[in-house]
């Protein structure tokens, strides 16, 4: 008997097979997702783990990472690669990515 990871459905959610791959590796239980809009700013999706379905998503200004950043702090969130002051992780189409946990001092009182 082999076992193996259920396979995962790209098409259902849009997303790029190193987009989801990234979502289901990771330990965090959200995925932030920032992607370049052509307009100089960012669209950021904020994706559950595992199958990637979209948790919450908003738009941030051209500063990158900085607006991001902030608009996850004000969200209760904070960004794993910012936390750890690294760099978020290179997605295709030019986006980004980084595990996200709930900020302990935001003082909500969601737990994942």
């Amino acid at each position: 008997m082999s076992w193996h990871l259920p396979t995962l459905n790209a098409s259902a959610r849009g997303w790029d097979f190193e987009v989801l791959a990234e979502v289901r590796s990771c330990a965090a239980p959200v995925y932030a997702v920032a992607q370049p809009t052509g307009q100089g700013d960012w669209q950021v999706f904020l994706l559950e783990r595992p199958d990637a379905a979209v948790r919450e998503s908003f738009r941030v200004g051209p500063d990158w990472p900085r607006s991001v950043d902030s608009q996850l702090a004000e969200r209760g969130y904070v960004a794993l690669a910012s936390l750890l002051c690294m760099n978020w992780t290179p997605l295709p189409g030019g986006g980004w990515g980084s595990q996200v946990f709930r900020d302990q001092d935001y003082g909500d009182e969601e737990t994942w």
